[in-house]
Parts: structure tokens; C-alpha cells; sequence
């Protein structure tokens, strides 16, 4: 029997869910040190690791200076503004308040939190590659299933008066329409997938730039 289409999304749902950082798609799969580029099934180009320089001036404050997370305050910011949950204009406000209050140098410790939104930010942003790439050989498999099953349909004579050929017709015609389905509805929601890591993006040149804007004061 045919499952329902809205059972798709229900079906689904595990691996969109994997979005999440915390949730990464197969994690038992391996995870190759340079994974070839044609395993990127979006249409935005590919940039696996962000570049500080294009978004930060100066020197590195990933390597130089104290850890973010030696600073406690700092490091609570960092969980309150970096997660893609929280609203912008709600993160560009938190870190306002927090330079305005701030007792000690403002410079080093609004470094230290660009340091942690970075490294926050760039992780969750591998980790969601990471599962578009894992999302795509899902896709790749199951067209190749789709293709050896409609090669066994055609070798599955139509005008069979045998019950148990025309049983395995239909159970490979279900199969194939269920399979198909599945195809589709992956496909649908790709492109809102594939956007996930450049919104990480432009979310950590935002903060980066509220975060300047209040050393510069």
C-alpha cells in the first residue's frame, strides 16, 4: 500500500531537522578531509570555510589575544546571539547594551566576542555542508534505486496472466511511485536548504559590522 502524500514531510523531517548543529545528518558516515566539489548539489558556489580577513579588520582575533571563552560574560553573549533562532536586529541590539555596560576594555572583550560569534557561527555553517552533502547522496541513491527498479519493471512482463507476476508488477510500481515521491518532495525543499549556510553567513557579517561600529565608538 501507498503511503499518503503527508506522511512525506513526516517521513522527512528527521533530516531537516538535522539542520541543527546539534543533529548533523549521519553522523556515523565518514567524513572525507576534502570532499569532492561535485557533491554540491546547490546552485550558490560553495565557500566550505568562512574568511576572516573579508570580515574583520586587523589582526586574527581567533589567534590572538585571550580565549573568548575565558571571559564568562562574553561567552554567555555569544550563546545568546549567535544561535540562526535569534532575530538580528535582536542580536545587534544585545550587543549594543553589552558595549554600553561593558566596565573593562571594550576592545579586547568586543573582540574576544566576534572570536566566539565566529567560531560559533563558521561551526554551525560546516555542520549544515556537512548535511547538504549528506542530504545529496540520499538523492543520489535513491535516483539510482529508482533507476534499477524501473530496469526489474521492464523485465516484468505487463500482459502476465500470472497472479504472482502481476503481484510483483505492482509491488515494483509502488515502490517506483512512492520512491519518485520521496525524489520530488527532497527536491522541492533543497533550494531553502541550500540557503542555510549563506544566511549563517550574512547573519555573521551583520554582527561582525555592529560589532566594529561600537569599537569605532
Amino acid at each position: 500500500m501507498v503511503r499518503s502524500a503527508p506522511l512525506i514531510a513526516t517521513w522527512l523531517l528527521p533530516g531537516l531537522l538535522a539542520l541543527a548543529p546539534a543533529m548533523a545528518w549521519g553522523q556515523d558516515a565518514p567524513k572525507p578531509d576534502n570532499p569532492p566539489e561535485d557533491d554540491w548539489p546547490c546552485v550558490q558556489v560553495l565557500q566550505p570555510e568562512l574568511s576572516i580577513g573579508a570580515m574583520w579588520p586587523g589582526d586574527d582575533p581567533t589567534a590572538t589575544g585571550p580565549s573568548w571563552r575565558d571571559d564568562a560574560v562574553v561567552a554567555a553573549l555569544v550563546e545568546r546571539v549567535a544561535p540562526r533562532r535569534v532575530p538580528v536586529d535582536e542580536a545587534t541590539a544585545e550587543i549594543h547594551r553589552f558595549a554600553a555596560g561593558y566596565e573593562g576594555d571594550r576592545k579586547v572583550a568586543l573582540s574576544a566576542l566576534f572570536a566566539g560569534l565566529f567560531e560559533s557561527i563558521n561551526g554551525e555553517r560546516a555542520t549544515i555542508i556537512r548535511g547538504i552533502r549528506r542530504y545529496n547522496a540520499r538523492q543520489a541513491a535513491l535516483a539510482q534505486r529508482m533507476e534499477d527498479t524501473t530496469q526489474t519493471l521492464d523485465g516484468v512482463d505487463p500482459t502476465s496472466t500470472d497472479m504472482a507476476v502481476a503481484q510483483k508488477r505492482q509491488q515494483l510500481e509502488t515502490q517506483l511511485s512512492w520512491d519518485q515521491r520521496v525524489f520530488d518532495e527532497r527536491e522541492r525543499l533543497l533550494p531553502a536548504i541550500c540557503d542555510q549556510p549563506f544566511v549563517l553567513e550574512r547573519r555573521l557579517f551583520a554582527l561582525s559590522r555592529t560589532i566594529q561600529e561600537e569599537i569605532g565608538k
